[in-house]
């Protein structure tokens, strides 16, 4: 009887109200030299972000609705909300993973961990432990 109840009142059921929604695709990335433009779907625009001079790309990941990119002096990342932020790299840090997927990013580094939120556009940082 309770379910009857509860299915009357939420069109659709219960279970649809809490299935979280999929991400489509928002964002793309294009590099053209020493530019990386991102491709803005969710807004029709592109943006677009200049390296530094010596500045080299060492990898990127696309998510749904974020970029991220390493370089050899920045850690990049383009939020279909936010835009484009940077942060700076930390000497002699080791990247061993980046991944994007939705709205975030991560870096995984030998001495630290950085995410982003896309649709913030705010960097999180927590240093790693010592001999790990």
């Amino acid at each position: 009887m309770l379910v009857g109840l509860a299915s009357g009142l939420f069109p659709g059921g219960m279970h649809a109200q809490m299935l979280p929604q999929a991400v489509v695709q928002q964002v793309d990335l294009i590099v053209e030299g020493n530019r990386l433009v991102a491709s803005n779907i969710r807004f029709s625009r592109f943006d677009e972000y200049r390296l530094n001079a010596q500045e080299r790309i060492r990898d990127t990941q696309v998510g749904k609705a974020v970029i991220v990119v390493v370089t050899n002096q920045n850690f990049i990342a383009y939020g279909a909300v936010a835009g484009w932020r940077s942060i700076a790299r930390v000497p002699r840090e080791r990247v061993e993973r980046i991944s994007a997927a939705d709205f975030g990013a991560l870096v995984v580094t030998s001495r630290r961990m950085v995410n982003f939120n896309g649709e913030t556009g705010t960097w999180g940082e927590r240093q790693r432990r010592a001999g790990l």
